[in-house]
């Protein structure tokens, strides 16, 4: 059996990576040497996304950043919006306006919450929610 070697990385390593003119670049990841390392120092850990050093590291700087107490780090972006709406009490019967170019997350969040999401269409040159369509 033939195995095949994957890349962590083939967009970066890809011959001729283009994009299209109007392409709107709403990812690219960015990993410098010290980051790296950190990253496959978690992963070697086991805990890479609820616990270990670098999640309690993360939450005490970020605490004395902001100037607070406590502060919580979450797995993704999904969770950490479900978190808020929630810490907010948005439930059931309520309607959050979420803009219609948006990663799917952005619905998901207000769903699990049992409200509705409803979606404001984007201004063309700010690629924002546009106030007209709310």
């Amino acid at each position: 059996m033939q195995t095949q070697q994957l890349s962590l990385f083939p967009y970066l390593e890809a011959e001729s990576a283009t994009r299209p003119p109007d392409f709107i670049p709403i990812y690219e990841p960015w990993l410098g040497k010290r980051e790296e390392q950190y990253v496959l120092d978690a992963l070697r850990s086991g805990w890479i996304s609820s616990l270990g050093k670098y999640v309690t590291r993360f939450e005490q700087q970020f605490a004395a950043f902001c100037g607070v107490q406590h502060a919580v780090s979450v797995s993704n972006g999904t969770t950490a919006l479900h978190l808020a709406l929630h810490s907010l009490g948005i439930g059931a019967g309520d309607e959050v306006i979420v803009p219609a170019l948006t990663f799917i997350a952005s619905a998901n969040a207000v769903s699990y919450t049992g409200a509705t999401p409803v979606f404001a269409d984007v201004d063309p040159a700010t690629w924002c929610m546009d106030p007209a369509d709310v």
